[in-house]
């Protein structure tokens, strides 16, 4: 008759001892040698007529063990669902401690498992003396003039060129990472891509003005390119931003291809192509309605960090106990690997996901939020827009519609937009619980702001309205 003992180990982590006698298993494996000798497929015997000893020989220690650690397996389960335990994931057996089975000498085994227990805690946070800043970006009538300028841009007629000379030509070209000697190296970095002549820094553009295809420049990218551009440029070219050496990194840029951007005209065909059917027919209302897309894409970046950062600090705020050893374990285990292996990097990870799983599975029942199909086409559609680099974000091209529809019949893709989505609408459940101050700023310091981690250790992502010209 098998028995169970249970000891704590640590807060939250338990083991769990289970013994199995002889009768707890044995029924099962003679009837399991049975089983095979009526299936096994023997060279010199008929199908269902080997000896029952010839298959105790061949596989008997292997469906014993089997045997043996399925029994006290099943017994644990009873157990675990007696005892009504919350536990993470399953039992995992120490092997340390597993006994020595030995189909001749059949007798009592006792089998050693840990468990780690699910805790229990309160989301204190969740109430009005909670307070975030909700940043309010302030938008001007500059930012406006910008933005126009960006479609005017955008939509511009290309003509070819012989000579790289107006502001707003663009060159399409070649760069190639060289040595101080100006020699391309073996195994450095190179990418075609596309500028503007004034998006040349003011102090060189004059050593650009006149060049013509496949003429070359080589200089350090710090020389040709400065501000946010040169930050853009070196993310393209896979050099690190914020490394002073590696915006210095030389290349020669090998003209392929000079364009000049003929700009449309103010006029209702122009203000069709980026908003259609929505027939705008002066540049005033064309104006506003991009004021509205513009002021629409700051507000949603602001709610986006509003939501990462009550993520965050519902994560490093909530007391939340978890049994880390059994959890580094159970790392452990998932990767086959030694527990000692498991860096406290690689655990940090984790414990920090795990925390979100148990806060929003919190959430989950406080608010009784429902994901629908709705919600989860609007969150795949949201990325699909950004992708196809469509302009307007608050009115959906029907080819969006059919491809976002036709990408979720994906199980994966359909589980991811799935999650977040549920995320999203847990955390916009959760901010109404909470004090939002709403603080205005101006896009500079709305910048700042995006680039600064949050209070508690975040993993915040970078946000920046980048348009590409060419």
């Amino acid at each position: 008759m098998a028995t169970i003992q249970r000891e704590t180990l640590a807060p939250l982590h338990e083991k769990i001892v289970v013994q199995v006698d002889e009768q707890d298993y044995m029924p099962a494996f003679e009837k399991t040698l049975k089983d095979y000798r009526r299936k096994a497929q023997i060279p010199g015997f008929r199908k269902g007529m080997v000896p029952v000893s010839l298959i105790r020989k061949m596989y008997g220690q292997a469906l014993f063990t089997e045997e043996v650690v399925r029994a006290a397996e099943q017994q644990l389960t009873q157990y675990l669902e007696q005892e009504k335990l919350d536990i993470f994931s399953q039992p995992l057996l120490i092997d340390s401690e597993a006994p020595q089975l030995n189909m001749l000498n059949p007798g009592s085994y006792a089998f050693a498992f840990e468990i780690g227990l699910r805790p229990k805690f309160e989301l204190q946070l969740l109430q009005p003396a909670t307070e975030l800043q909700a940043y309010v970006v302030q938008v001007t009538d500059q930012m406006v003039e910008d933005e126009m300028e960006y479609l005017l841009r955008r939509y511009a007629a290309r003509e070819k060129v012989e000579k790289f000379e107006q502001d707003d030509d663009f060159v399409q070209a070649s760069f190639e990472q060289v040595d101080a000697q100006g020699e391309p190296l073996a195994e450095g970095r190179r990418q075609q891509l596309s500028f503007l002549l004034k998006e040349v820094d003011a102090a060189r553009r004059s050593d650009w003005v006149g060049k013509q295809e496949k003429d070359t420049v080589v200089a350090p990218l710090n020389e040709i390119f400065s501000g946010e551009r040169l930050a853009y440029m070196a993310g393209r070219l896979g050099l690190d931003q914020n490394d002073a050496s590696a915006l210095s990194t030389r290349f020669r840029i090998t003209i392929e291809e000079i364009g000049r951007l003929n700009k449309p005209a103010l006029e209702p065909e122009f203000f069709n192509r980026v908003f259609p059917e929505e027939n705008i027919q002066t540049a005033e209302e064309f104006r506003q309605r991009v004021r509205e897309e513009v002021v629409y894409y700051y507000q949603e970046i602001a709610r986006e960090r509003l939501r990462n950062e009550l993520m965050e600090k519902l994560i490093h705020e909530t007391d939340i106990p978890l049994p880390e050893e059994f959890l580094r374990h159970l790392v452990a285990r998932n990767q086959s690997q030694p527990a000692e292996s498991v860096s406290d990097e690689t655990l940090h990870a984790f414990l920090h996901q795990l925390r979100w799983t148990l806060i929003a599975q919190q959430l989950e029942q406080l608010s009784g939020v429902e994901i629908t199909q709705e919600d989860i086409v609007q969150k795949a559609k949201a990325d699909f827009i950004q992708y196809f680099d469509v302009y307007s974000q608050k009115k959906t091209p029907e080819y969006i519609n059919r491809f976002t529809l036709q990408l979720l019949q994906n199980e994966k893709t359909f589980e991811k937009y799935a999650l977040e989505a549920k995320n999203q609408k847990l955390l916009d459940w959760a901010l109404q619980q909470i004090t939002l101050k709403e603080t205005p700023v101006s896009l500079d310091e709305f910048k700042a702001i995006l680039e600064k981690p949050f209070s508690h250790h975040s993993h915040q992502h970078s946000h920046e309205h980048e348009h590409q010209h060419a």
